[in-house]
């Protein structure tokens, strides 16, 4: 029989009395579409081997993919109900700043 815990406050989950809540994140690098696609005009109207032009694409776009791969962190984590509560409030965590009250003058 599996045993879940919570993630966050570390209380035993029972699957049979209570929700368990799975979060997961995936932690990659954004990529602009000029980032993708560094082709430029003037190279697409010259009278080049495309060929040649489209094996330096795939080359390129694999090395992009092997280096996203290597910088992709996945996490999960099992939560109670009252942890996903209070994570769906504030997922990131961030801590409110001050609030600065001002009068209506």
């Amino acid at each position: 029989m599996l045993h879940y815990s919570c993630d966050l406050c570390k209380r035993a989950i029972d699957p049979h009395a209570q929700a368990r809540h799975v979060v997961k994140i995936e932690v990659f690098q954004a990529l602009d579409d000029e980032q993708a696609c560094e082709c430029d005009e003037a190279d697409a109207t010259a009278d080049a081997n495309h060929l040649d032009e489209m094996e330096d694409m795939l080359e390129r776009l694999d090395d992009t993919a092997a280096m996203l791969d290597a910088e992709t962190h996945l996490f999960r984590f099992d939560l109670c109900d009252d942890c996903r509560r209070r994570f769906l409030r504030n997922p990131l965590g961030v801590k409110p700043g001050k609030q600065l009250d001002f009068s209506n003058n």
